[in-house]
């Protein structure tokens, strides 16, 4: 019978069994050498590493032995971001190191149906559902010796305990029709969008729903800014704010579990028709780099003979099969008020039944920022939309509303695209609003809230010797709703007003750049 991965909250608090034995296979894992595949190090530098920045944290020191670079190459810095193999390859990654894991609690005494457990931080019915599982910030464990799971550089927005904003935790990615972006990324697919090997990116890309929020966000609200720190120096952040360090995190492998449940959790929506893509560019790639993993045995006792597991997305679609043998004790969608309903509603329009989602369509450029924004704490910014196309909008939106409307095919969304994110504050978080009346509270008007930005990434992907040449990170977020508000009160759609405000006040001084502000249609 598969393994059952089972939310950390519901396991007890404190040092319950389950993450006492974590606890003691992370310390074991810790112990053993770089140049071991199922150390601790080898395992988190599979997802990233900087040697620079892993010695000035004390992960290294000038005399660490390195295994050899043909190794590295093949097993380290892997990790897959703005890509439709997010999703496949961290899937991969935690059922390897679930495996090692469980070897290793088998060998302090453990039982070996233990399974990595995950933090369900967006669970309505739990009061402490966002604040860190306690056992990841205790000093000791129950005999004393030092809390492996407790790291130092976990800085959150500098209170005790940690606490995630709820607009972090947000599930509206489960919403998403596709899995794969769009043209242009609009809208930005579930699962990302379409891409090669993608560490780094290669290529400017962008965050797919599930990454983007809330992926992304519990990094870096995770991970933080130390308290009176710079939030453009790594220096200052917090292990979970950089690809590069985050999985030296233990609680970012709860995080993780979270995350690839979630994907399962789309897929059993009976009210929406969400599937994998069936491109054997995605089940069978990527061509120019194999995904490889130090090879465990799901029965217990890794095998730590230099052994490899070469996957791709095909083979890890099943969490039964016996390469990966697991399952979650609750993968149940929640209530979510669809977004093609609730725009329906609130436009008025007639005949309900017969709409559909507008889905392979090419976006309209309709508006753009006249030149590159650059974003030093609350931040405003001016977006200019085409004419001609504004009025087709509101046509479009006209007879949307209109009290004998028969859509047969729901009203044309937009988008806000912020292209070639680029800075270094990795932990920096900003919502994103629209068109907020002067000297407002955003606080009071979550309405005109069109998203939320992590720039969890950014400082490789601005790196111009890295492997995106600097090319930044792109951000998409649906701003249908706000833009059909507009239009009901009778503005007339000529530009928005777009305003960057920092989440918390640890971020406020991050210094980034968009190179530009782009308002897409989608449909008629």
């Amino acid at each position: 019978m598969a393994h059952v991965r089972r939310d950390v909250l519901g396991l007890g608090p404190g040092w319950n069994e389950t993450l006492l034995f974590y606890a003691k296979a992370v310390r074991r894992l810790k112990s053993r050498p770089l140049t071991d595949r199922t150390s601790w190090s080898f395992l988190a530098a599979m997802h990233g590493i900087h040697p620079v920045v892993w010695q000035t944290f004390g992960i290294t020191t000038a005399t660490t032995p390195f295994p050899p670079l043909p190794e590295q190459r093949r097993f380290w810095n892997q990790c897959q971001h703005q890509s439709w193999y997010f999703l496949p390859w961290h899937r991969g990654y935690l059922a390897a190191f679930e495996q090692i894991v469980r070897a290793a609690v088998v060998d302090e005494g453990g039982s070996s149906d233990w399974a990595l457990p995950y933090w369900n931080y967006s669970d309505p019915n739990r009061a402490n559902a966002r604040t860190l599982p306690e056992a990841f910030a205790l000093p000791t464990l129950p005999d004393g010796s030092d809390n492996p799971l407790r790291v130092d550089r976990r800085f959150g927005s500098n209170t005790t305990p940690i606490v995630i904003d709820p607009t972090l935790v947000s599930l509206s990615a489960l919403e998403d029709d596709g899995f794969a972006g769009g043209v242009d990324d609009i809208p930005e697919g579930f699962g990302g969008p379409e891409t090669v090997f993608h560490h780094g990116p290669e290529s400017e890309t962008t965050n797919g729903g599930l990454e983007s929020l809330p992926h992304n966000m519990i990094h870096g609200a995770i991970g933080g800014v130390t308290l009176g720190g710079n939030p453009n120096r790594w220096q200052d952040l917090g292990l979970m704010s950089m690809p590069i360090t985050a999985a030296l995190d233990p609680i970012f492998w709860l995080h993780h579990a979270n995350i690839d449940r979630l994907w399962n959790v789309w897929l059993r929506d009976t009210l929406e028709q969400h599937d994998n893509p069936v491109d054997p560019t995605w089940l069978d790639g990527p061509a120019d780099r194999e995904f490889v993993m130090p090879k465990g045995n799901p029965t217990g006792n890794a095998n730590v003979n230099n052994a490899e597991w070469i996957f791709t997305a095909r083979d890890v679609l099943d969490t039964t099969a016996p390469t990966l043998d697991y399952i979650y004790e609750d993968e149940i969608p929640p209530p979510i008020a669809r977004r093609a309903t609730r725009r329906l509603e609130r436009l008025g329009a007639g005949a309900r039944e017969t709409v559909v989602v507008s889905s392979g369509r090419t976006p309209e450029l309709i508006g753009a920022s006249d030149g590159p924004v650059r974003v030093t704490g609350a931040t405003g910014t001016a977006v200019r939309l085409d004419a001609t196309a504004t009025r087709s909008l509101r046509a479009n939106l006209a007879r949307a509303a209109a009290p004998d409307a028969r859509m047969q095919e729901e009203p044309a969304r937009v988008f806000l695209k912020l292209e070639g994110i680029r800075g270094t504050s990795d932990a920096a978080i900003y919502h994103v609003y629209i068109d907020l009346p002067p000297n407002a509270d955003p606080a009071q008007y979550a309405d005109r809230r069109a998203g939320t930005v992590s720039l969890f990434g950014v400082s490789a992907a601005s790196d111009p010797d890295g492997p995106t040449a600097g090319s930044g990170i792109n951000q998409v977020l649906e701003i249908t709703e706000i833009v059909d508000a507009l239009h009901l009160s009778g503005d007339d759609l000529q530009r928005l007003d777009v305003q960057f405000i920092p989440v918390t006040a640890a971020v406020a001084g991050a210094d980034f750049s968009i190179a530009r502000l782009s308002v897409f249609k989608l449909g008629e």
